[in-house]
């Protein structure tokens, strides 16, 4: 368990200047409730401390190896990784009694907790500047606060509040004359819509935002739609075009040091690769998104490539990597409860289960694959998680009645996105089963 001292060598480096010379002359009671219950959740986000308690500093606490190593060398904030910096000038700034400067280190926490897939943190700092936004009547951040609100909602898959948020940042952000900031949500919009199927909505989402950020000479903006657009054009059969419009995507992103689009894009084309059944190929995007991923501590990216790695490793016959690195994906998507992601590595679960011959298993994960899809509402997930079951159904001669309304489930779903090559090839597969 972390000791006194540690906590308090730990805790300087995340106050203020004020609350650190406090700290440092009087202890930790000398420094404010609610700054050391913040202050705490701080160093839990940078890996320092492991949190075995109630949220203050009475509690049990373990500090974590990195932890140790700071609090051993001491290191001057200048000689810490750039994004650990970046974060505690954040933590600093939202420790100060200026308003101003709370305002900039709370959007600045905020931005790297969504980053980083640290979601409970972000939310909690949204409400924090949503609600000094509104007493200073900064119309401007609270659009901020609801649209970076929208992004943990749909990360939790928690659509119908994601949307209301977005709808709240939108108003405001027109009051605001914020015109990026508008073309920046109705991206975030378009991802829900396509999530729940409404590929329609989707696409009036990401061309209204492509449009204005063309109107706008917004070319990082501009960027950002068109990786999007990318997607859907897999969906509508234009699959080189979404790979091309995807591959220049990502060598902006690379190019202007936008990391976590550019790893966000590199899964994309993963995922394209895989949708084509070139399991190696995608692989090789995967891994490259995993070790990028894991240097910048960008956990939902992280998890995504995780699970997506995981069941081409799963395809090609690699259980142990397979089985790996779906581990280390339910291990970051527990805590959020994302079943989308979950439905996935319970999917792969499955799949492994059902090459081993252990039929009874398999069954039961990918029942739980299904059922976690559903309760998503993520279409795509919907149809994978159900045609992956019917598929194993059939292959198994067991429950062909079962298979059956699994796979018109998962046709009907790849018909709702748009993906009709999908759709028509597991209607074949339907008409050709015994009546």
């Amino acid at each position: 368990m972390a000791t006194r001292e540690e906590i308090v060598t730990l805790t300087s480096y995340v106050l203020a200047e004020k609350n650190r010379q406090l700290l440092i002359a009087s202890g930790l009671e000398a420094v404010s409730t609610d700054r050391r219950i913040a202050a705490l959740r701080g160093l839990q986000d940078l890996g320092w401390i492991s949190h075995a308690g109630f949220a203050d500093f009475e509690e049990s606490y373990s500090v974590t190896k990195e932890g140790r190593r700071i609090v051993s060398a001491g290191p001057g904030l200048d000689r810490l990784d750039r994004k650990i910096r970046e974060y505690i000038s954040a933590m600093r700034l939202s420790d100060s009694d200026s308003n101003g400067d709370r305002k900039d280190g709370l959007k600045r926490m905020i931005e790297i907790a969504c980053d980083l897939g640290n979601w409970d943190s972000a939310l909690l700092d949204c409400y924090e500047l949503r609600k000094l936004a509104e007493r200073t009547r900064d119309v401007g951040l609270i659009a901020f606060a609801f649209s970076h609100q929208g992004r943990v909602e749909m990360a939790q898959n928690r659509w119908a509040e994601a949307l209301e948020s977005f709808l709240n940042a939108v108003e405001k952000y027109m009051e605001a004359g914020d015109r990026k900031g508008v073309c920046s949500t109705n991206r975030e919009m378009g991802i829900i819509y396509g999530s729940k199927g409404d590929l329609p909505s989707s696409k009036r989402c990401f061309e209204s935002s492509y449009s204005l950020a063309k109107d706008m000479g917004d070319r990082e903006s501009e960027i950002k739609a068109e990786a999007n657009l990318a997607i859907l054009y897999d969906l509508e059969g234009k699959g080189e075009e979404s790979e091309r419009a995807s591959k220049d995507c990502m060598a902006y992103f690379l190019e202007v040091g936008d990391d976590p689009n550019a790893l966000r894009t590199s899964n994309n084309l993963g995922v394209l690769n895989l949708s084509r059944e070139k399991f190696q190929v995608a692989a090789e995007y995967f891994e490259k998104t995993i070790g990028a991923a894991r240097t910048l501590k960008f956990k939902e990216v992280l998890g995504a490539a995780l699970v997506n790695a995981g069941y081409c490793y799963a395809r090609i016959g690699d259980t142990g990597r397979c089985l790996s690195y779906t581990d280390e994906a339910v291990s970051i998507f527990k805590e959020p409860n994302d079943l989308n992601m979950l439905a996935l590595a319970y999917r792969n679960y499955g799949y492994i289960e059902f090459r081993s011959s252990n039929i009874n298993k398999a069954f039961e994960w990918f029942e739980k694959s299904v059922r976690s899809a559903k309760s998503s509402d993520v279409q795509d997930t919907v149809a994978a998680c159900c045609c992956e079951y019917g598929m194993a159904l059939i292959e198994a001669m067991v429950d062909l009645r079962l298979a059956k309304k699994l796979l018109k489930k998962s046709s009907s779903a790849y018909r709702d996105i748009g993906n009709m090559a999908r759709a028509k090839k597991l209607e074949a597969r339907l008409e050709a089963l015994p009546t």
